[in-house]
């Protein structure tokens, strides 16, 4: 996806550890495992403007005071993130990750700079923007870290990303965080070429050092299903899988290189199932 800033308040008129909390080095299944990088580049970037007035407010508790806050969800555009995704049919901001910088006299600070992984979609929603509490987000959830109440929030950085989530607990991957190879497939006997990597690096030993004792579920915002797999993987199959990271869509190729299935689009989670 090409990378594109984008200044929230000049384009009001014109129109992806888990987040939830901070994670020891231990995968979901308990064993010690490295959690998965964030990508350095993002896909999108919003600035929060200075004036809110044309934004929406409300009353929120805060240490037990009542201030302003403002629901995070306004400050990134649907139709911007739709246009990049090149969907109408869904709300395509829920396939991204975000992540929330500052900007003052001492520069940028990002949760990732105390090892936070950025926030998935569920949660960043949840959060507000205080502007008479230093300017801070705020999360009232208690599950999500205090660290992403950040002062001086100022830029909202998006990156495409899959929640992996085994027995409730969700692993977030970021897919411009993995390098790309040349994927070669034929489709409707034309063999074509584009930049992926391998399916098997979303479901990591941070997740589950147990692959093969799991069938794969891929969730797709759309809600596509393919009618000869149910959207659901063997392990053995997740290893001939491939993610097109320009198509934005996961391929099943044989070894003679022709598609087994249709391509999966718009994944956004993979729901692990234990089937032994």
């Amino acid at each position: 996806m090409k990378k594109i800033a984008i200044i929230t308040f000049l384009l009001l008129g014109i129109f992806i550890l888990t987040a939830c909390s901070e994670k020891d080095s231990n995968g979901p299944d308990g064993n010690e495992a490295t959690p998965p990088v964030m990508a350095e580049n993002y896909d999108l970037e919003f600035v929060i403007p200075a004036e809110l007035d044309a934004f929406t407010s409300e009353d929120i508790d805060y240490n037990g005071v009542i201030t302003s806050g403002y629901s995070l969800d306004q400050f990134i555009s649907q139709s911007i993130t739709d246009s990049l995704v090149n969907v109408d049919n869904f709300d395509s901001r829920k396939l991204f990750a975000v992540q929330i910088l500052s900007s003052d006299e001492d520069g940028n600070w990002t949760p990732r700079d105390r090892g936070l992984a950025d926030l998935t979609w569920n949660d960043f929603v949840s959060g507000y923007l205080l502007p008479d509490e230093s300017g801070r987000t705020y999360f009232p959830e208690t599950s999500i870290a205090g660290t992403y109440n950040v002062k001086y929030a100022t830029y909202l950085q998006l990156y495409r990303k899959i929640d992996v989530i085994l027995d409730g607990t969700v692993t977030l991957f970021e897919t411009g965080a993995f390098p790309t190879q040349e994927i070669t497939y034929i489709k409707n006997d034309e063999t074509l070429t584009e930049l992926g990597f391998p399916l098997e690096y979303l479901i990591s030993d941070y997740v589950t050092d147990d692959q093969d004792n799991f069938s794969y579920k891929l969730i797709a915002a759309d809600n596509f299903e393919n009618s000869d797999t149910g959207n659901v993987f063997s392990w053995e199959d997740i290893q001939c899988g491939y993610w097109l990271t320009e198509k934005d869509r996961a391929i099943f190729a044989n070894p003679d290189s022709t598609l087994k299935w249709k391509s999966v689009k718009y994944v956004e989670e993979i729901q692990l199932t234990e089937t032994n």
